[in-house]
């Protein structure tokens, strides 16, 4: 089982009740992030300027790592008791006393929207005495799409995203719609756009391979060197990569 990419940020001592903060979570849950702060700053319904806050965090540290906001969904998010926070409220005649701010420790987590979607697809049920609507093994459906992947080349590289180790794995279902598991060096890798058009060109021009296709992008396990094939190694020692 592939364990998906998640970004979690979490703010301590949230002036915000654990009650509150949970139940903002759960009206956000499955947004996109801009969304959700959007309605938990805005309406329509009850807001949460602080739980808006925290993914105001999350949102820059999802900036800093290159991840694009519009492409990220709120994915969970937890709110536990904090430490309350204690201040002086000084009155006239040289009167005091302090004044208890209930906290909460919030943490929310963003997953690129790719991989959320994924991560909710449940696994079809299959009834057992239904016919097979296609006798060829899913395997070998997928084999002409493995083959077109060759033609995918990493726009800085040169090479392709096969023999790169970037393809994960290659499904094609009963509609004849390909799924495509695939990773990047890193979730900051700007390139994802670029491959999805070279996949489009590759899978779907006339004649079209398949009827159409999705890529599922995932981080977790990172990408490796020892991911490279064989025949990868060689090409980029042809361009001056030495060290593999």
């Amino acid at each position: 089982m592939t364990t998906l990419a998640v970004l979690e940020t979490l703010a301590s001592q949230t002036r915000v009740t654990v009650a509150d903060a949970r139940a903002a979570l759960a009206r956000v849950r499955g947004l996109s992030v801009v969304d959700a702060v959007a309605k938990l700053r805005l309406g329509p319904g009850r807001t949460c300027e602080p739980v808006a806050r925290v993914l105001d965090r999350a949102l820059a540290n999802a900036a800093r790592a290159g991840l694009s906001p519009g492409h990220l969904i709120v994915a969970g998010g937890s709110a536990t008791p904090a430490e309350p926070i204690v201040r002086v409220r000084r009155k006239a005649h040289g009167k005091a006393d302090w004044i208890s701010s209930e906290t909460a420790d919030v943490r929310v987590e963003l997953q690129p929207a790719g991989a959320y979607e994924a991560a909710a697809v449940p696994a079809p049920v299959e009834a057992a005495d239904e016919p097979a609507l296609d006798s060829a093994p899913a395997d070998a459906r997928s084999v002409p799409v493995r083959e077109a992947l060759y033609d995918v080349l990493d726009p800085d590289l040169g090479v392709n995203v096969v023999d790169l180790g970037f393809v994960r794995g290659v499904t094609v279902d009963e509609h004849d719609i390909a799924t495509l598991t695939m990773t990047l060096t890193s979730p900051a890798c700007p390139l994802t756009g670029i491959m999805e058009d070279q996949i489009r060109t590759a899978l779907l021009e006339d004649p079209g391979i398949v009827a159409d296709f999705r890529v599922v992008w995932v981080w977790s396990p990172s990408w490796r060197p020892s991911d490279i094939s064989d025949d990868g190694r060689e090409q980029l020692r042809a361009i001056g990569f030495s060290t593999l």
